[in-house]
């Protein structure tokens, strides 16, 4: 049997919308589930990514809780077989996206059922969204190495080693039992992007199904219990090199009060977690001519929920993220955090939502 992408006996986790040809996504973790009686199932997708090094699409495959196989799809439609050769009776399986929105979207098209779709398993009680840039899509997470003495250089970004599934927001929700939304995209801030461009900004992002389509999420579907903001590292990496280094408090901070004035209005009782990290706390500094000039996005954020909080918004919490120790745990790719390093921040966040937050 083909069943339609638009089934409403196909279950979707995550960001999508409807086009002529099926589903679309392109956020990491998104996840395809679907129950069946039969003993095969395989899917249509037209891909997106160009299918080089760092624009080759991966998944995660999971069958009746079995541990995650990997697959690589190409560029354009393509059927691949998801499972075959079970005994005859009721399964579930499992698609997750395991890249991001900058190796390119993807579509389903259609399941191929080898037996009878049947209606989806139940979805979590609780709701977490995960908001941010590659820390939060799980960036390189698949690489761990101890830096070495220079001109050492970090390995750099490759799809194939990106796995949400191994990144901090994953890794909380799976130990709450929550389900897992991530709304991320690498090189990406709050009032800057890394490359210092301002198109495409976190507050932007969140707007949309997808990023760089024009399809706004429709809000009014469901609303996250639990929603972690960890957004700011670009902000303050961005401006090397430039007289813009340092980033501009002002600048940046009505930038962030008015997303969290913007995620309030849409989920007026959802708790919001502000956090950063864990490849810098927010601090920079500049010297010149013998004078220092230093900031602390880190702190800018601690004051806006100070902020929030004395208007009465008792909704809104200040995490603090340990800055990651490569000497220790190593880096993933471009110098990002390691598997080790997210265990930590999970286990971190996890204990403040448990004895802080209590959603």
């Amino acid at each position: 049997m083909s069943i339609p992408a638009a089934d409403p006996k196909v279950q979707y986790l995550g960001r999508t919308y409807r086009s002529p040809v099926g589903v679309v996504f392109s956020h990491p973790g998104v996840t395809i589930r679907a129950r069946f009686r039969g003993d095969a199932v395989r899917v249509r997708l037209d891909d997106a990514g160009v299918g080089d090094e760092t624009g080759t699409n991966y998944f995660d495959v999971v069958v009746d809780g079995s541990p995650p196989r990997l697959l690589e799809v190409r560029p354009g439609e393509s059927t691949y077989p998801l499972v075959s050769g079970l005994e005859v009776g009721v399964h579930t399986v499992e698609l997750t996206k395991r890249t991001e929105s900058l190796v390119g979207a993807s579509t389903l098209v259609a399941l191929e059922v080898h037996g009878e779709l049947m209606e989806p398993p139940l979805r979590p009680v609780l709701r977490m969204e995960f908001v941010g840039d590659s820390i939060t899509c799980g960036y390189g997470t698949e690489v761990s190495v101890i830096p070495g003495t220079p001109p050492w250089r970090a390995p750099t970004f490759t799809s194939r080693n990106q796995n949400p599934r191994r990144s901090y927001g994953w890794l909380t929700a799976a130990q709450l039992g929550a389900e897992a939304v991530f709304i991320c995209y690498s090189g990406h801030g709050i009032y800057r992007n890394l490359d210092m461009t301002t198109s495409g900004l976190v507050p932007a992002i969140y707007e949309l199904a997808v990023p760089d389509h024009p399809h706004t999420w429709d809000f009014a579907s469901e609303s996250p219990d639990v929603i972690v903001l960890n957004a700011g590292t670009n902000d303050t990496f961005a401006g090397s090199g430039t007289q813009a280094f340092l980033p501009d408090e002002g600048t940046f901070k009505s930038a962030y009060r008015t997303f969290l004035e913007r995620l309030r209005v849409l989920h007026p009782r959802a708790h919001i977690i502000c956090t950063l990290g864990s490849m810098t706390d927010g601090y920079k500094r500049s010297e010149s001519n013998g004078s220092v000039t230093a900031v602390h996005v880190g702190d800018w954020i601690s004051a806006l929920v100070t902020e929030r909080q004395r208007k009465g918004d008792t909704r809104v919490y200040r995490h603090e993220m340990r800055v990651q120790d490569p000497s220790v745990d190593g880096i993933g790719e471009d110098w990002h955090p390691s598997a080790a390093t997210h265990e930590k921040m999970a286990r971190g966040l996890r204990l403040f939502i448990q004895d802080v937050v209590r959603p």
